[in-house]
């Protein structure tokens, strides 16, 4: 057995914001840099993040990042702190439990009854998508009873957000209340992070999410941010500047075939977080489930075969993946092993075609066209737009594909070995497809064409039979492994590359999968489960 100590480095911390909101009009932005405590202003007072609400203790809770995350505690103050409308409860003299944050999480510091919020009452969202200098709006609701909230709109709340809808919602005062009301809008209406069926009234400092744009309504103004979602173009992504995209908390998959079939234990305890720039290697022994962890992440948990019962908890952008599917599917790019295509069809009529059916038809002609051209632009498909697809190569098919989901707003794609079928230097190619940067001079080949997945800000996924052509493209790996235990798998290892091969003493990625395999390898899958479990506990 490998008994080495494994050095483990606390991670950096990651950029973080607090959007804060006093007195129902006060706002500020606070960027998170580690640790940092939250109190009211006073002389005696220390804290790093300081109010002046007098509902505030002077050492009221702490921000503490751990283990590459944000977590929240409430120090035993006087009124507590509420996140997504639950009180943080005691846990001992020092104060409630740590609560781990996700993007969009709001953190309330005010009375008990919520729906009456105290006329000090403060309330914070936590992001990892704001920025430190991000323009905020307000829209005075006065008297004006029913008001329109849609993309670029000239009467009403006008937003720059792409995705979404012309006539996205309504917000109208009846009986002395006012509520939303969703038009049937493809994208969906949000409330406290809940998706909302048609209307729900509402309360002062509830937060409403439509697509990428945040509103808060204090019951006499909606204060929102101005989000323009246009296409980042190739290279523009900042990894440094890097944010979470998926919050991944599963206890337990659980798979059941047909109707009457023995539940059977897939994954268990699966903990980790997904960044924005990320190409995740996918990697794992047989049986520890891979497939089924990218389906259980892309809440593809039903099909002609199985359905998967899914313990625990997945966000994507801070919402809840399974209570929010209608919306969030659109988010997720699955990238099929061997799409379907239109031989006859050129590059330029696909991607219409899909936005066309994506887009719906409140978007105007002259809006698709210029989505589809943006498109084009942004992954180097200008060379190769009036190509049939027949005739182009099976790389710039798979950019294509990439393309159609890009119509509307992916945040991440999943590639399920697109390697397949390849001899060494069509994988090495296709591989350079998705990660090196590329030019309007290199797209006019078969090499580096799906670069725009990572290189703009989005994460990629890929499962792969052949890991090492290509590894030092990888970002990160994620690890799975088959415990004997429970016959389930685990995850026996998540971070980059060079850390992997040092953690498995090994000096191939495809070795890896040699050590934990029980079958036709080393079995030592628990072994690693178990290390991995303690080196993340420090």
């Amino acid at each position: 057995m490998d008994n080495r100590t494994v050095y483990y480095a606390p991670l950096p911390p990651k950029p973080a914001t607090l959007f804060i909101l006093e007195k129902g009009r006060n706002s500020s932005i606070v960027r998170l840099s580690g640790d940092m405590t939250l109190g009211r202003k006073s002389p005696d007072s220390y804290s790093d993040i300081t109010l002046n609400s007098c509902i505030v203790s002077r050492n009221h809770g702490e921000f503490l990042f751990i283990d590459g995350a944000y977590y929240y505690k409430d120090n035993n103050s006087l009124n507590g702190t509420f996140i997504n409308g639950y009180k943080l409860e005691g846990y001992n003299e020092r104060g409630s439990r740590a609560v781990k944050l996700v993007d969009g999480d709001i953190i309330r510091i005010d009375r008990s009854q919520l729906d009456v919020p105290h006329n000090e009452a403060v309330e914070m969202i936590f992001s990892t998508t704001f920025s430190a200098d991000e323009q905020w709006q307000v829209y005075p609701l006065g008297r004006n009873y029913n008001i329109k909230i849609g993309r670029n709109i000239d009467d009403g709340i006008s937003l720059a957000d792409f995705m979404a809808s012309r006539n996205h919602a309504m917000l109208q005062f009846i009986a002395g209340r006012w509520k939303i009301v969703d038009n049937n809008s493809r994208n969906g209406v949000s409330v406290n992070k809940n998706q909302i069926e048609r209307e729900q009234f509402l309360n002062p400092l509830d937060v409403i999410r439509i697509a990428n744009t945040t509103l808060i309504f204090t019951g006499s103004e909606i204060i929102y941010n101005s989000v323009n979602s246009s296409l980042k173009k190739t290279g523009s992504f900042d990894y440094s500047n890097r944010s979470v995209i998926m919050n991944i908390n599963i206890e337990e998959v659980k798979a059941k075939r047909g109707m009457i079939g023995k539940k059977k234990t897939l994954l268990k305890d699966i903990n980790l977080d997904i960044e924005s720039g990320d190409f995740i290697l996918v990697l794992g022994g047989a049986g520890a489930g891979k497939s089924t962890f990218i389906k259980a992440i892309t809440g593809q948990n039903h099909d002609t075969e199985q359905t998967l019962d899914i313990k625990g908890q997945i966000f994507l952008e801070g919402m809840n993946l399974y209570k929010n599917l209608r919306v969030l599917k659109h988010k997720i790019g699955i990238v099929p092993q061997y799409p379907d295509y239109r031989a006859n069809d050129t590059v330029y009529n696909t991607i219409m075609d899909s936005a066309r059916l994506q887009l719906s038809s409140e978007y105007s002609k002259q809006e698709i066209k210029q989505r589809v051209d943006d498109i084009i632009e942004s992954m180097m498909l200008t060379s190769i737009k009036d190509s049939m697809l027949g005739i182009i190569s099976g790389g710039q098919r798979k950019r294509v594909q990439v393309a159609i989901k890009s119509v509307g707003d992916i945040s991440f794609f999943t590639f399920d070995e697109p390697d397949a079928g390849l001899d060494v230097a069509g994988r090495v190619d296709q591989m350079k497809q998705i990660t090196k940067p590329i030019t309007p001079e290199q797209a006019i080949d078969n090499s580096q064409e799906l670069k725009y997945c990572t290189d703009s800000g989005k994460a990629g996924l890929m499962i792969s039979h052949y890991p090492d052509d290509v590894a030092d493209m990888y970002k990160k790996v994620i690890v799975l492994a088959k415990s004997k235990v429970d016959d389930a798998g685990h995850l026996a290892y998540y971070g980059d590359i060079p850390n992997a091969l040092s953690f498995f003493g090994v000096n191939k990625l495809s070795e890896i999968v040699l050590e934990i395999n029980y079958e036709g390898g080393k079995g030592r899958g628990d072994e690693f489960i178990q290390k991995f479990e303690r080196t993340r506990r420090g």
